[in-house]
This record gives structure tokens, C-alpha cells and sequence, in this order.
């Protein structure tokens, strides 16, 4: 991250009270200015941005007010992952959240840090979630020893992880995550696949309060901070993450996208302006063919949802920071390329269901 757009952020994040939406936000919008194929002009527009405002929060009175301030991103991730562990709460985001924090961390001067790491645990503790979508260590130990007493451990795979999506309790899917919990095993290929299987709700199911792009947000957070995390926390908190995609699935009452049946083609931008999922994912995964020209429509779509400052603005910005993390500078997965379009199309389904 540059270090003039990071002092600006940070300027903005100490006026306010928490770390949430939109803090994550501001760190996602340096992050993609920073790419090379990201145009001029959404840099310029990013960059002169002003919307986005700051989080509120509830204080945070706890021990860790009075513990030493981290020097390093990983010292930072040390102190506060165990934090996020025991307030599970829409854990997803909190991991999106430290992410960020960690982007910003070696831009923050020595008298700002304990300021901002207040800001951090006052949104951790503040942020709220059913109590059903949350799975708290004791109740992770409590299903671990549910387990035979021997598991070998299994590479992971999109198919060897996608049943843990149609388990009827919560038990049932730890089970399934268990399998692939050993920590010699590559966590952050685990942290992949759970995003896989997150856009893959995405694609099927609407998902107006993001429960299901929280996850991805997470998901895509965990394989970022791995290396800083010690694989045993790793795993610990993958679990926690994956239990709030199980309850995303199975318990959050996500309503299914109706299929079109209507078989025209349509340019991905329009397709994604009608509002209709079903025909916006055809087109993305048609264009997802050509990346180039997949990531030049879907910049003019951030920039447009800048430019009408929309309040789902941290919607787009993070399935776009998610997807540009996942294929990076290669090619574009269909799925994802579908998911980042059934996005778009829920928000602008929502703005024309306003405006009626």
C-alpha cells in the first residue's frame, strides 16, 4: 500500500469509534489502486473518494488495552487472531477486518498504534451475529472430541470439502472440516477452497446482507495472513470460518435465484444492469474467456458504483478485492467471474427495487 494514500485512511479511521465496513473498505480501495491493470481514471476516482465514511463502536474495556503494542505485522496478528477467536461473531468480516489493519500497520506511527489497535477490538467486540452462525472455541473442542479418535487427513479439494454446504447439523460439518485440519497440511489452500464454496452460495442463492461475501471476505483474509499465523490458531479459526458458511447455507434463510429460461446473450454490463442473476452469470462466464477484457467491464462497474456513491459500495468492493486477489494476474475462473456478477446484478436488482 502507498504510504500517502495509507496516511490518509488512517487520519479518517482515527476520527472514528470501530474497524468494520468501511474501514475495510478504504484499505480495499488503496489495495486495488495499486494494481497495474486497474485504469487511470478508476485510480483518480478512488483516490478522490470521499464517501466512505467511519464505523461506529461500542468501547472495549478488556485486558488486552494494556498489552504491548505489536511492532510487526506479525506480532499484530499474534495478539489480536486469538482476540477474533473468542468473539466469533460474523467472524468473517473481523478476519477482513485484521487484513486490513494489517495492510495499514506499517504506515501507522509509534503514538497512532495503540489508538488504532483501540479502534480494531472496539468493532471486534461491538460486531454482532446470530448466535447460531457463531461457533465458539469450548463448542469447537466439544465437537472435536465427538470425532473417532484417529482421522487421516485429506488433501484439500472442492470435493472433498462441498459436502460440509449440505450437512443438516452442525456437528456433521465440522466432521467434514475436520478431515483436513492437520496442520502439515497447506492452510491456505484450505482458505481457498472455503471461498470457493462461498462464491458457489453466491451463485445460488441471493445474498442481500452479504452473509455469504463475509465469508469470502474471510476466506480470501485467511490465505493472505497464514503465513503470520500459527498454523495451530490457523485451524482453529478456519473452523470457526467454515461453521458460519455451513450456517450461511443451511440456516440463514437465503432465498434461491430462479434460473432464466430465456436464452439471449447479453453484454455482461447490461447483463448485470438488468438485475437478472441467472443472465448476468452467463455473461461473466462467457467473458471470464477473456480476462483482459473481463477486468476492463468490471472496473467501469466500480467506478459506476463510486460515481452514484452507492450505499452497497463495500458490497462491490469487496467481491471485486476478492476476486482480483484469486486470480491475481492469470485467468479468471468461470465461478468466480459468475459469483462477482451475481454481485452486481443483487445490487442492482436492490437500487431498481428502490427507485420503483
Amino acid at each position: 500500500m502507498r504510504h500517502a494514500a495509507a496516511r490518509r485512511i488512517i487520519a479518517r479511521l482515527l476520527k472514528g469509534q470501530g474497524f468494520g465496513e468501511q474501514a475495510i473498505s478504504q484499505a480495499l480501495m488503496s489495495a486495488l489502486q495499486d494494481r497495474e491493470d486497474c485504469p487511470e481514471a478508476l485510480k483518480q476516482l478512488l483516490d478522490q473518494s470521499d464517501e466512505v465514511g467511519t464505523d461506529s463502536a461500542h468501547p472495549y474495556h478488556g485486558v488486552l488495552n494494556q498489552a504491548p503494542i505489536p511492532t510487526t505485522e506479525r506480532e499484530l496478528c499474534q495478539q489480536l487472531a486469538p482476540a477474533i477467536g473468542d468473539h466469533p461473531a460474523n467472524i468473517g468480516l473481523s478476519l477482513a477486518s485484521l487484513a486490513a489493519l494489517v495492510q495499514l500497520w506499517p504506515h501507522v506511527a509509534s503514538d497512532e498504534r495503540p489508538l488504532l489497535r483501540v479502534r480494531f477490538l472496539n468493532g471486534l467486540t461491538t460486531r454482532s451475529a446470530p448466535l447460531e452462525s457463531q461457533a465458539s472455541r469450548e463448542q469447537l473442542r466439544t465437537w472435536q472430541r465427538m470425532l473417532p479418535t484417529a482421522l487421516d487427513p485429506v488433501p484439500p479439494s472442492v470435493a472433498s470439502l462441498q459436502g460440509l454446504l449440505l450437512e443438516t447439523t452442525p456437528e456433521g460439518a465440522y466432521r467434514c472440516l475436520a478431515e483436513h485440519l492437520d496442520p502439515h497440511l497447506d492452510m491456505r489452500t484450505l482458505a481457498r477452497v472455503l471461498g470457493t464454496l462461498a462464491i458457489a452460495v453466491q451463485r445460488q442463492f441471493h445474498d442481500r446482507d452479504a452473509v455469504a461475501l463475509h465469508v469470502l471476505m474471510g476466506a480470501t483474509a485467511l490465505e493472505r495472513l497464514a503465513p503470520l499465523i500459527e498454523p495451530e490458531l490457523i485451524a482453529s479459526l478456519m473452523a470457526q470460518l467454515s461453521h458460519q458458511l455451513w450456517w450461511c447455507r443451511q440456516r440463514s434463510q437465503l432465498v434461491p435465484i430462479r434460473n432464466c429460461i430465456d436464452p439471449t446473450s447479453w453484454p455482461f454490463r447490461a447483463a448485470v444492469a438488468s438485475g437478472d442473476i441467472s443472465t448476468a452469470q452467463r455473461a461473466a462466464r462467457t467473458l471470464s474467456q477473456e480476462p483482459q477484457v473481463f477486468w476492463q467491464e468490471t472496473w467501469i462497474l466500480l467506478g459506476d458504483s463510486i460515481s452514484r456513491h452507492d450505499e452497497d459500495l463495500p458490497r462491490a468492493l469487496g467481491v471485486v478485492s476478492a476476486l482480483a486477489w484469486r486470480s491475481g494476474r492469470g485467468s479468471v475462473s468461470p465461478d468466480d467471474a459468475a459469483g462477482l456478477a451475481a454481485c452486481f446484478a443483487g445490487i442492482a436488482h436492490q437500487r431498481d427495487r428502490i427507485l420503483q
